[in-house]
């Protein structure tokens, strides 16, 4: 009983002391799609999140994506793909978007981005993100097929329709009119 006693003191005592140690700077990284699909010649955004999670500042933060989006198969609409952030104080976040536009279609695989820091003693630390994974750029006819508005198809059929639905709502008029004595019949 005593041994258990002392184990449970000298284990409380432990992790008490590792729970009050500092920490250095630490940053949590992601990147995550905000577009739905991925359409050639279309805007497709882009969120990066860093977390600082450590006890410190973390300084001259880095951010590079340059890698996963070559300047040959995509157009920078809005935002860089390298960015610099002087300082992330402790506990703190910040996120980052950036707009692209895919030029051709296909199967793509969206790697990770870089991200490299300075603690406090002026240790460089480098972390990734994490990785979407492989996704497929849509070719333009193909998403406006599938996803775009059929405004037309429905003026096609309005106007194949207009006419007979027409016609008979002529018809009914006109006979009406002929026989008007037995709509009053009913009637009273």
């Amino acid at each position: 009983m005593n041994y258990s006693l002392l184990v449970f003191l000298v284990v409380v005592a432990y992790g008490a002391e590792v729970g009050t140690q500092t920490q250095d700077a630490f940053i949590l990284a992601h990147k995550q799609p905000l577009s739905t699909y991925a359409v050639e010649n279309m805007d497709f955004v882009l969120e990066y999140g860093l977390y600082n999670v450590g006890d410190k500042p973390a300084h001259k933060v880095t951010l590079d994506d340059r890698h996963s989006f070559p300047t040959n198969s995509f157009d920078i609409v809005k935002g860089l793909l390298h960015v610099h952030f002087e300082q992330i104080p402790a506990g703190a976040n910040v996120t980052h978007s950036v707009v692209i536009r895919p030029r051709a279609y296909g199967f793509f695989n969206y790697t990770s981005a870089q991200v490299t820091y300075y603690t406090d003693n002026e240790n460089l630390h480098v972390s990734v993100t994490n990785t979407p994974g492989e996704g497929y750029i849509y070719r333009q006819r193909e998403y406006d097929r599938r996803f775009a508005p059929k405004y037309t198809f429905f003026l096609v059929f309005l106007a194949l329709i207009t006419p007979t639905t027409l016609g008979s709502f002529i018809l009914l008029q006109q006979s009406k009119s002929r026989f008007p004595a037995i709509n009053k019949k009913k009637s009273t």
